[in-house]
Parts: structure tokens; C-alpha cells; sequence
């Protein structure tokens, strides 16, 4: 099998296709070319993470977007089989259906998303061994999620209060991740509890905002920790920041769970792998990709209590430790991810 990969930058360690690329050469003996990728990178409406290889001749296109509305249709119509990380299906289809090509979603598959640290993540070295074993798992939650806005210190009121003001994902985003990291300090959970500016400085307030953790200190948090928070809203679906605390060996806690598709080697399942603050909801008619569900306040700390309920049962977190710790050697390791690429591709001859 020969395997060319575009891009040989894309491989560098930090990048979000460095596991994916270097899984192939690892596994498969893919080479990395010079040659120009057969498109250029989409830009237009927004920037695309994305690249190419070629798997014995057939084109094979990986789209890294955390849109599910996001779509190269010149590399659809180019390739010959396009991986997609967060795909959803019907936003998929109904997008074909605008151009009349709905055809081309049988060359469509499920992706996942890699960190692009991951493999720092996975490397258990003597010093983090030690680490875990000296401090791991002995507070509840790390919840360490960034914010583009003060809304609050603006004196807006929260889109889930009684009366608020319009949902918008803005506002969704913003106020989610409040009310999430205010319902886990209410049921009395322990941890690394903050939210952080994503270097806006003037952000920082000292009370609700904070300046960002490196990425050791982030580690370290997530291993004191029993399990990871990541919020989802306004996009249910599942960030990078997942393959981080499955890496580290933790469950993860998501605000709501996930609307996308993933591929089975990849497949995480509510109550073994993660655990969901509040109730499903689907994206808005209104605005694709996007869920603007009117949560109420009692609906976070009922979730809040969920989370607190399973965090004190000895039993049901083993069960969560024993399957995030089978996930790990499975699905994060270069021979599963090089070979779902490889057999995918050979089935759709």
C-alpha cells in the first residue's frame, strides 16, 4: 500500500492532523510529499482545517472543521472519500440537497477529533506516573473552559434566566459555561474550577475570570481530577479536549451530549465514557449547527446533582474507569486510527 501525505507541516507535533499523520507513518509507511495539495485550502466563509493524501492512487480528503455546517464541496466533488470530524447527517444531506448533489454523501464517513498534543498526552512518563499516583484523582472535577466575553460585567442578564434576553450563540456560549462551573461548586464538588480569558486580559476579573493554564498545568488538573468538564454548547459535539481526558484516563462531563456521528472504532457511550449535564436538545431551525434550547437554571443544578451522585458511587466510577481505560489502548493508538483510514478507503472500491 502506498500512502502520500500533503502538507508535510501538517505532521509537525501540535498540529491537529500531527496523530492522524503520524499514525500513517508509523503503520502504513506513508511518506510525506512536496507536491501541492490538489485544492487549496477553503477559506471562504471561514477557515478550514483540512488535508489531503492519497491512498494507493484514490484521493482522500480529511475535513477537521468543529462546524457541522462547514463543508469543501470542491474537495467532495474532487475526492474519493471524504472524512468528516462532526459529521451530522441531516445538515450534511441538506446541504447537498441545496446544489442538487446529494449523491456525494455516500463518499462522506465519520471522523474524530484529535488533540494535537495528543501524544503528549498518552506518553505516561516516570514523573506523571508518579504524579497520578501522589495526587491523581483525588478531587472531583477539573473545569478549566475559556470565554470570549464579560457578560455578566456588562450587566447582561443570563439567556437562562426567566426573562432574559435573546438566545444567540454568544450568549449561549458564554452563559453555559457560568451556569455549569456554578452548579458543580454548588453541589460542593472539589477541583480546578475556573474560567479562563483565552488571553484577553482585560477579561480577568480575579473573581469569575482567570488567566489561562499552561498546558502542563492543565495536565496536572486533569489528573488530580476523577473526571474532565467540557462544554459543549452552543455545539453538541465533541471538541478535541474529549481525545485529552480519555488519553489521561479520565471520564469527561459534557453540558449536552453530542448530535454528530462517530466512526466505531471511536464510538463513546453516555454513562461508560461521559456523563451529560442536561437534557439532549437538537439544533435550532433557525440557525444551523447551533442549539439554542431555553435550559433553565434548575435544569444545571439538577445535572450538577447527577454528576454528584455518580461521583460518589465507588461502583459506578469504576465502571466509567474501566471503560475509558479500555478506550484508551483501543482507539488511541496509531494501528486502530491508521487502520479505520485504510479499510474505508479500500471498501469503496
Amino acid at each position: 500500500m502506498k500512502i502520500l501525505l500533503y502538507d508535510p507541516p501538517l505532521a509537525a507535533p501540535g498540529g491537529f492532523f500531527s496523530f492522524v499523520y503520524q499514525a500513517l507513518q508509523k503503520v502504513k509507511g506513508a511518506e510525506l510529499t512536496s507536491r501541492s495539495r490538489p485544492l487549496p485550502q477553503m477559506t471562504e466563509p471561514r477557515e478550514h482545517l483540512s488535508a489531503w493524501m492519497e491512498v494507493d492512487g484514490r484521493l482522500v480528503f480529511l475535513d477537521m472543521s468543529d462546524h457541522v455546517f462547514l463543508l469543501d464541496r470542491e474537495a467532495l466533488r474532487r475526492c474519493d472519500v471524504y472524512f468528516k470530524t462532526n459529521l451530522h447527517r441531516k445538515t450534511l444531506l441538506a446541504l447537498l440537497a441545496e446544489t442538487d448533489e446529494s449523491v456525494l454523501a455516500e463518499k462522506v464517513y465519520p471522523f474524530f477529533s484529535f488533540a494535537g498534543y495528543l501524544s503528549t498526552y498518552l506518553d505516561f512518563s516516570p514523573g506523571r506516573r508518579l504524579y497520578d499516583l501522589m495526587r491523581g484523582r483525588r478531587e472531583d472535577v477539573c473545569d478549566v473552559v475559556g470565554v470570549y466575553d464579560h457578560l455578566r460585567r456588562d450587566g447582561e442578564t443570563s439567556v437562562y434566566d426567566a426573562g432574559g434576553p435573546e438566545l444567540t450563540p454568544s450568549r449561549v456560549h458564554y452563559w453555559a459555561r457560568v451556569h455549569t462551573l456554578e452548579a458543580l461548586r454548588g453541589a460542593g464538588l472539589s477541583g480546578t474550577l475556573r474560567l479562563t480569558s483565552r488571553y484577553q486580559k482585560t477579561l480577568e476579573d480575579g473573581a469569575l475570570i482567570f488567566s489561562n493554564l499552561s498546558q502542563p498545568a492543565y495536565r496536572r488538573a486533569i489528573i488530580r481530577s476523577r473526571m474532565l468538564v467540557i462544554n459543549t454548547l452552543p455545539h453538541a459535539l465533541f471538541p478535541w479536549k474529549a481525545s485529552e481526558a480519555l488519553a489521561l484516563g479520565r471520564p469527561f462531563i459534557v453540558d449536552v451530549p453530542p448530535l454528530t456521528e462517530f466512526p466505531e472504532p471511536f464510538r463513546l457511550q453516555e454513562g461508560a465514557h461521559f456523563l451529560s449535564l442536561l437534557p439532549p436538545a437538537d439544533f435550532s431551525d433557525s440557525l444551523s449547527g447551533r442549539v439554542l434550547h431555553k435550559y433553565s437554571l434548575a435544569d444545571f443544578r439538577e445535572g450538577a446533582q447527577r454528576v454528584t451522585d455518580v461521583l460518589r458511587d465507588p461502583e459506578r466510577m469504576r465502571h466509567m474507569q474501566d471503560a475509558v481505560e479500555s478506550f484508551r489502548r483501543r482507539a488511541l493508538c496509531p494501528q486502530t486510527v491508521a487502520n479505520y483510514i485504510t479499510e474505508t478507503v479500500e471498501a469503496r472500491v
